[in-house]
Order: structure tokens, then C-alpha cells, then sequence
């Protein structure tokens, strides 16, 4: 028995535990959210043990396990690890590809694209800036980002303040490219967790 009584826990990437959690907050879902470290994929071979070691924890303590990931790099090792437990994921690559929604076929084929959501808005200094070590290689820029002809930012909060367009502005300035801004909200992630909440068995 978990202590808040919740049958489902949602084991979500860092980078989208608060869309995960304000879903919960927003349809009274019975579930507890437990993320992990979205700087592992900076390392994504990393991905796939990180989740191994929470789900075999979270497993003798829930009913059932959502993973809020993607492939995200693994090379289909993730679902190797989901495999193993009374777990499930959303079908998809990555988070881009689930906020682009019936666009991303579209958007994706264009490999000069960069892509922001709020987390990694949020979190530019320390997941890219610092991350990639371009605090202390400035120079490092070019190499990284040379090929980037637009930045999309797929929103989801609604940025009431701007606060979330102005550091995205401030990010596609330090790319050297221009800006698009699409308002995703929390729908698409809903509409995929939602069917892995409520069904009464779970899917893989």
C-alpha cells in the first residue's frame, strides 16, 4: 500500500514531471508521480537502467506503472526494461514528437529544426549551456548548432507573463535563428496517458 493510497504510479522523465503532475492535479486522477533525472539524457544508455532500478521499486508498491518517456535515445532498450514489469509507455520517439502531434511527420523531416519545450526552456543554462560544457567552451557553439535554421518552442503552459517566450527568444538569439512558437498545451500528453490511466488492463 503506497502512503497516499494511489493504485498507479506515473514514473516520468524530469522534463515532464510537472505536465504529468498537473494532470494528475486537473482530471482527480488516483496517482502519484515520481520522476527521473531528465539530464540522463545527456547519456541515454543511462535511460534504461535509471527506470529499471525505480520500477523495480515502484512495482511491489502500485498496481500498475506509467512511464512518461519516449524511446529517447535508447535504441529500444527501454522497452526491453518496461518489458519486465506491470508497466507501460506511450507510443513515440520522444516528447517533441508527442507535443507535434499530427504535424511532427511533417515538421521532423526537416533535420535543421530545434526544438524547445518548457522544460527545456526553463532549464536552457543548466541542461544546455552547462550540460554541454559550453560555459567553458564558448567556442563550442558553432559545432553544436552550426546547422540550425529555426527554433520551434512547443509551448504548454499558456505563458500568461511571457516569461516563457522571452528566454525562448533570448535561446533562438544565441542559436542565431529565428523563432516559431506553437501553443501545444497539455492536450496531446493527455490524450496519450490518459487511455494508459483509465484502462483496466495495462499496455505495452
Amino acid at each position: 500500500m503506497t502512503a497516499t493510497g494511489a493504485p498507479v504510479a506515473f514514473l516520468a522523465c524530469g522534463a515532464l514531471a510537472r505536465e504529468t503532475g498537473e494532470l494528475v492535479r486537473r482530471n482527480g486522477w488516483r496517482a502519484d508521480v515520481h520522476g527521473i533525472s531528465a539530464r540522463l539524457h545527456l547519456e541515454p544508455l543511462k535511460i534504461g537502467p535509471a527506470v529499471d532500478a525505480k520500477l523495480a521499486e515502484l512495482t511491489q508498491r502500485y498496481e500498475r506503472v506509467i512511464v512518461v518517456y519516449g524511446d529517447c535515445g535508447t535504441g529500444g532498450r527501454l522497452d526491453d526494461v518496461i518489458a519486465k514489469y506491470p508497466a507501460a509507455r506511450p507510443a513515440g520517439v520522444h516528447c517533441y514528437q508527442w507535443f507535434a502531434g499530427d504535424e511532427w511527420r511533417e515538421i521532423s523531416e526537416d533535420i535543421s529544426l530545434y526544438f524547445l519545450t518548457d522544460w527545456l526552456v526553463r532549464s536552457w543554462e543548466t541542461a544546455v549551456i552547462k550540460g554541454l560544457g559550453l560555459d567553458r567552451y564558448p567556442w563550442l557553439r558553432e559545432t553544436y548548432f552550426e546547422h540550425i535554421t529555426k527554433v520551434v518552442f512547443l509551448r504548454q503552459d499558456p505563458d500568461a507573463d511571457g516569461s516563457l517566450e522571452r528566454r525562448a527568444r533570448e535561446i533562438a538569439a544565441y542559436l542565431q535563428a529565428p523563432l516559431e512558437i506553437r501553443g501545444t498545451g497539455l492536450g496531446p500528453l493527455e490524450a496519450l496517458l490518459r487511455p494508459l490511466m483509465e484502462g483496466s488492463h495495462v499496455r505495452t
